[in-house]
């Protein structure tokens, strides 16, 4: 952040990404004074298809971001980085993609991944938005 103004643009996205990550920490209910029932017995899953991985992706049940979803033109993502407006987005430099990003919380390696700032939804590991910051070494 170089400017006070920059700063204060992206304030919000900060604060709206740290309620996203803390609301499951509040939707957990209060232990209740009466004693549980016993769980019921764990059901066995059913064998993967032949056409199914064994090893499901993580967040693979994730819808990905759409490049025309309102939040994600606010924030100017874009799926590959490459096509990112340089001119609108002056922070943009070469080299920085989700994947990198420091809200970004897919794993190294996976085309795509969770961010808080997309609730519920995958960003390219490959993509870029406007409020992209560099992952701490």
């Amino acid at each position: 952040m170089t400017t006070r103004r920059r700063f204060i643009e992206i304030l919000p996205l900060g604060a709206a990404a740290f309620l996203v990550a803390c609301s499951d920490k509040a939707a957990t209910p209060a232990p209740s004074a009466a004693p549980a029932a016993p769980p019921p017995a764990p059901v066995a899953a059913p064998a993967p298809a032949a056409t199914e991985s064994a090893a499901p992706v993580a967040g693979a049940s994730l819808p990905m971001v759409d490049e025309k979803d309102p939040v994600a033109v606010s924030l100017g993502y874009v799926a590959d980085a490459t096509r990112a407006d340089a001119a609108k987005y002056k922070t943009y430099a070469a080299g920085q993609i989700c994947g990198n990003c420091a809200l970004y919380t897919g794993k190294a390696g996976d085309a795509a991944g969770p961010c808080p700032l997309f609730a519920g939804r995958q960003v390219a590991a490959k993509g870029w938005c406007g409020s992209y910051a560099k992952k701490a070494a």
